[in-house]
């Protein structure tokens, strides 16, 4: 069997690229101000092309928008902070019965402008994942990297050590790449000589049954998108643990209801507001089964909230599976810009990787104390060199 390499990523790994981590990401939720963005009346986040803003012509969604905006400011104000994941958590304990709730809302709620609470309160977690997903964005406001071109060695200044590290060990084995991470950097990087597209998912277009519209040329376009088949079969492997913003689970019909059937992959310029199945009719025909209310990406979050969501069949518990027989089959852990606050990765970690007999190592030159514990739990190396400077010689068991 070949020699493999577990890897974890954290926020921290997607931090010299300019992605908001931690506070960052909290401040611009908090000073999200409502005029960047909207939403239309399929639910999903628009903006006008013409002011790059806020729509002018409100739809029924924006409703929850602006609740949504006021709870975030209400619980900054409140919590002495805010944090995007405990407030996820918040959201999915209020009740129409919740009085300081009723207190914010109530701007909210007339004949004129909206319905009651408990509508209000319903669509809130469709609202706060896409305004968490806009802010997933480098510091130069790539978060598809549709048109990236194939990089050389050399680029991107910021990886170049952690890259080299990756090509040599997929060289000699496996690498499996486990992130908690929702953005679509590290497919990005996949675009270089260093990986030179010898990057898997899981997904897989070939065969996919599974289609979106894309607009394009004043036309509409059937366009196939890929889905979650659980295949790996290339060197480096990738499991988005916390699933990710082009992520979405497609419902398949039986009758009047919609069940989850699959997840699939959306592409740049599609969005999630209709799928398509292609199926065979009685008669021998093919046709295509709508469903069209995704509305947003699905990834997780919240500190409890995502944990709950572990076990679920369709996605995550797969993913879940993977990461735990990763590490036990990984000759070396490294785990990088991961700031050991999930209590449950934690625990996996300890519980599947042999720590006692096999070398992990940790790299984060700003190492807190969650990680310096978690780096004592694992009898981890410790690595304060920049991803950028960091050779294969650190991370190497002496």
């Amino acid at each position: 069997m070949a020699k493999s390499v577990s890897i974890l990523l954290g926020a921290g790994f997607s931090a010299p690229m300019g992605y908001p981590v931690g506070n960052a990401l909290n401040d611009k939720l908090v000073g999200c101000q409502g005029t960047e963005f909207g939403f239309s009346d399929a639910g999903t986040l628009c903006i006008d092309s013409r002011t790059s803003g806020r729509p002018e012509q409100r739809s029924s969604y924006d409703k929850e928008y602006d609740l949504c905006l006021a709870l975030i400011k209400h619980y900054n104000e409140t919590n002495g902070g805010f944090d995007y994941e405990e407030f996820y958590d918040y959201i999915h304990t209020i009740t129409e019965d919740d009085t300081e709730v009723q207190k914010v809302a109530k701007p909210f709620i007339s004949e004129e402008y909206g319905p009651d609470l408990r509508q209000l309160i319903y669509r809130l977690d469709n609202i706060y994942v896409q305004i968490v997903s806009f802010y997933l964005k480098d510091r130069n406001g790539k978060s598809w990297y549709q048109d990236a071109a194939h990089l050389g060695k050399g680029l991107p200044v910021g990886y170049n050590g952690i890259l080299s590290c990756i090509e040599q060990w997929k060289n000699s084995g496996i690498v499996n790449v486990h992130t908690l991470n929702h953005d679509l950097f590290f497919e990005r990087l996949s675009i270089t000589d260093w990986l030179s597209y010898e990057v898997c998912d899981g997904f897989q277009e070939e065969g996919s049954d599974y289609y979106a519209y894309l607009g394009a040329n004043g036309g509409r376009y059937r366009v196939r998108l890929p889905y979650y088949s659980g295949e790996y079969k290339k060197k480096v492997r990738l499991y988005k643990l916390h699933g990710s913003k082009d992520y979405a689970i497609y419902h398949g019909s039986q009758g009047a209801l919609h069940t989850p059937e699959v997840y699939v992959k959306t592409k740049y310029g599609i969005g999630f507001s209709e799928f398509f199945k292609e199926k065979l009719g009685e008669d021998g025909k093919p046709f295509y089964e709508s469903f069209p209310f995704s509305y947003h990406s699905d990834f997780l979050t919240g500190k409890t909230a995502k944990i709950k969501r572990y076990r679920e069949q369709l996605l995550y518990k797969k993913l879940m599976t993977h990461f735990k027989v990763n590490l036990e089959e990984a000759e070396q852990l490294v785990i990088i810009g991961y700031g050991a606050q999930d209590t449950e990765i934690n625990r996996m970690l300890l519980a599947h990787f042999d720590h006692e007999n096999k070398p992990s190592f940790i790299i984060d030159p700003y190492a807190g104390d969650a990680v310096k514990q978690l780096q004592k739990d694992l009898g981890a190396t410790l690595i304060k060199t920049e991803l950028e400077n960091v050779k294969i010689e650190e991370l190497t068991n002496s």
